[in-house]
C-alpha cells in the first residue's frame, strides 16, 4: 500500500463540519473494505494559516481514496502521493493492525526472522510511546490553534459590523449636521433682512416726526407775530 495525503480547503468550513466530514470518510473507508479495496484513513492534521487540512491514507491506488472521498461526499483540493518516512522502530505496513503489531513486540516467531527486523522492539517502545505522544500534542496544538484562529475571525467579523455601523452613524450625524448648518444660515440671512426693515420704519418714523415737529414750530411763530 502506497501512502497519499489529500488536501482539504477548511476557509469556509466549520469545526463541527470538519469532524463530520472526518466521520464520514472513515465510514467510507470501511465500506470500501469491506468490499475488498485496501485503503485505511490514517490521520488528518489542520494548517490554521492556511486553512486547510492534510488527511494520510494508505491505498492500493489514489483512485480508492478518490472513491472513498465520493461515497463521504467530502470535496477535496487535491490528492497526492507521499514517501513513507516513518523511523525504522515503527512497522512500514501501514495495513496492520495495532493489535497484530504488539503481538510481535518481543514475540518473534521462528519462522519470521526477516519480519522480526522491521518490527518494533522492546527496547524501541519508550522511543515509540514518546514519539506518539509528540504527535498527539502536535495534533492539540494545531487544533486548539485552529479553535483560536475561529475567535479571532468572529470577533473580527464582530468588530467590522460595529465598525461600520459607526459609519453609518458618522455619516448620518454629518448629514443632521450640515443640515442644522443651512438652517442657521438662512435663519441670519431672515434676520439680518428682518433687522433691514425694521431700521427702514424706524427711519421712516423718525423723518415723519421731524417733519411734524417742523410744521408745528412755523405755525407757533406766525401767531406770535399777529
Amino acid at each position: 500500500m502506497a501512502l497519499y495525503v489529500v488536501e482539504r480547503d477548511l476557509s469556509n468550513v466549520p469545526r463541527e463540519q470538519f469532524r463530520l466530514d472526518q466521520r464520514d470518510v472513515e465510514s467510507a473507508c470501511i465500506h470500501l473494505k469491506a468490499q475488498g479495496k485496501r485503503i485505511r484513513y490514517i490521520s488528518s492534521a489542520v494548517v490554521p494559516a492556511d486553512g486547510r487540512a492534510l488527511d494520510l491514507f494508505g491505498a492500493d491506488s489514489p483512485e480508492v481514496v478518490k472513491e472513498a472521498h465520493g461515497v463521504a461526499r467530502v470535496a477535496y483540493a487535491r490528492i497526492v502521493e507521499v514517501l513513507d518516512l516513518t523511523p525504522n522502530f515503527v512497522h512500514r505496513n501501514i495495513s496492520r493492525s495495532r493489535r497484530s503489531l504488539q503481538r510481535t513486540v518481543g514475540v518473534p516467531r521462528a519462522d519470521s526472522t526477516k519480519r522480526t527486523s522491521h518490527a518494533m522492539t522492546e527496547r524501541s517502545a519508550p522511543e515509540l510511546a514518546r514519539w506518539l505522544a509528540d504527535g498527539q500534542r502536535l495534533f492539540r496544538v494545531c487544533l486548539e490553534t485552529l479553535e483560536g484562529s475561529e475567535q479571532l475571525q468572529a470577533r473580527n467579523d464582530t468588530l467590522e459590523s460595529e465598525n461600520l455601523l459607526l459609519r453609518e452613524e458618522v455619516a448620518r450625524l454629518r448629514h443632521k449636521t450640515d443640515m442644522l448648518q443651512t438652517e442657521r444660515m438662512e435663519m441670519v440671512a431672515a434676520f439680518n433682512d428682518l433687522a433691514g426693515h425694521v431700521t427702514e420704519v424706524v427711519d421712516h418714523i423718525l423723518e415723519k416726526s421731524a417733519d411734524g415737529e417742523d410744521g408745528h414750530d412755523g405755525q407757533s411763530e406766525e401767531s406770535t407775530s399777529m
